[in-house]
């Protein structure tokens, strides 16, 4: 019995895992109502399962699920946007301060990854560019030790990505590459084990960040 629950579990993971995917890419854009019984029969799976996937994916803010209505990719509003810089602020702010305590070594692979961000937009511009970006945050809650934070941070950083989209596709200018010193300035605070500076490095980060979008 045990076995058939991990089997059906790995199912249901790798079902949301292969739409979360394909909403991502933009392959299913937002609005449009998913084929429960085509998906089912795609992935040789009954519709059930297709639900059951969707659910995890409603959890993480990619779609919603209505009795009447079924499913469909969540629609995408500027305000959703705002809540998630907010509540990714809290997250950094926390696992900010922890990293700063945890010693040198780890500090250095947060530096490695905002490293990584400057190498991204040498090399692909904004699509790598944001992933290295997105990347950073999930490194800063990752170094915590924290699991359940990480996990939030993830699930953030895929509904940024999502709801960047109409951001992108009205205002070219949310592809021109950020200033440098946002994330050095993090890692410095950081470094310095100073909360004062790195509070105030968090919040011009997202300052920064509402500020591109809030005219949309």
């Amino acid at each position: 019995m045990t076995e058939s629950i991990l089997q059906h579990r790995s199912l249901r993971e790798m079902i949301s895992e292969d739409l979360r995917g394909r909403i991502l890419s933009k392959e299913l854009q937002p609005g449009v109502r998913l084929d429960v019984p085509a998906i089912a029969g795609a992935y040789g799976v009954s519709p059930g399962s297709v639900r059951e996937a969707a659910i995890i994916l409603e959890s993480e803010g990619l779609v919603v699920v209505s009795p009447r209505r079924g499913i469909s990719v969540r629609a995408i509003t500027t305000s959703d946007l705002i809540e998630i810089y907010a509540v990714r602020e809290v997250i950094d702010l926390a696992a900010a301060e922890q990293v700063a305590s945890l010693g040198d070594e780890v500090i250095a692979r947060l530096q490695v990854a905002q490293d990584r961000i400057d190498e991204a937009w040498g090399q692909g511009g904004f699509n790598l560019g944001l992933a290295a970006d997105l990347d950073f945050h999930v490194c800063l809650a990752r170094l915590t030790g924290n699991s359940r934070l990480e996990g939030i941070a993830v699930n953030l950083a895929d509904q940024t990505r999502f709801h960047l989209q109409p951001v992108e596709e009205v205002d070219a200018r949310i592809r021109e590459r950020p200033p440098g010193d946002l994330h050095l300035a993090i890692v410095d605070a950081i470094v310095m084990g100073d909360r004062h500076r790195i509070r105030e490095a968090v919040l011009a980060h997202y300052a920064f960040s509402r500020g591109r979008i809030a005219q949309e």
